[in-house]
């Protein structure tokens, strides 16, 4: 591969990223040229659109169409996407975020927090189906569990869940919000706001992928939680599993 070739790719990317960088003369090559820009763009920005359709709503409301698209465009031309594969843009785009970039415009504290909320419930949509999964009966005898590969364990400093175009918080809640974004057995995206010692619990289920015996949870938490009485934590313990398994959070191991 020649430098001028390489020259040349790297000249036609970037005025396929960034329009204002592509000078030209020819009428032709101008117009082909603005067709793959468009091309490039738009696929980037239904992605993008698509995935974060609350952030998306409340930029809009305050910025209009125009400062959605200057969002989109800053990340298209600055972020270096390490997966090929469109599915991934979303992911993409939460990681830019989280590097806090400057824009134009002024971004809500929250705006990196709820991206990554809303691709979470779009990344559990889309996990692959497991063969092993089998969601709990109300006839099994449980005496261990685990976190369903379709639940995943979220904390942020927004209530995030509330967050709309009604609803533009300036503050963070005062205390850590939680959450357990999971598909339930009908294959539907659910969440449930959990408080600390849930969060916990889910947390040590999710550090043991195979699963865990429910009398070494209860150890495991009576250890992390030595303020709260052990028979009061196990007692929550015991409901807060029912609960979980019912909604398919956590499965039963056999």
């Amino acid at each position: 591969m020649t430098q001028s070739f390489q020259t040349t790719q790297k000249t036609f990317v970037d005025a396929i990223k960034d329009p204002q960088t592509f000078c030209d003369t020819d009428a032709d090559h101008i117009r082909r040229m603005k067709i793959y820009q468009s091309l490039f763009f738009n696929n980037i920005d239904n992605f993008v659109s698509t995935g974060f359709p609350v952030l998306k709503s409340i930029v809009v409301k305050q910025y209009g169409e125009k400062g959605w698209e200057s969002i989109v465009r800053q990340f298209f031309i600055e972020h270096e996407c390490r997966s090929p594969y469109f599915a991934e843009i979303s992911k993409e785009f939460v990681e830019y975020l989280s590097t806090e970039p400057t824009f134009d415009i002024t971004l809500p504290d929250f705006a990196a927090e709820l991206a990554h909320y809303e691709w979470l419930e779009l990344d559990v949509s889309i996990r692959k189906n497991e063969d092993n999964v089998e969601f709990y009966q109300q006839e099994n005898n449980v005496t261990a569990i685990r976190v369903s590969p379709y639940a995943s364990l979220a904390a942020y400093q927004f209530e995030v869940h509330l967050i709309g175009e009604d609803y533009i918080p300036e503050q963070p809640a005062e205390e850590q919000q939680f959450y357990v974004v999971y598909r339930d057995r009908e294959f539907d995206v659910q969440f449930t706001h959990v408080n600390p010692v849930t969060a916990i619990l889910v947390n040590t289920l999710e550090q043991n992928e195979l699963g865990m015996e429910i009398g070494q949870l209860a150890e495991s938490l009576c250890q992390q939680l030595p303020q709260i009485p052990s028979n009061v934590l196990i007692n929550g313990m015991n409901q807060t599993l029912t609960d979980m398994l019912q909604k398919g959070i956590l499965l039963p191991v056999s």
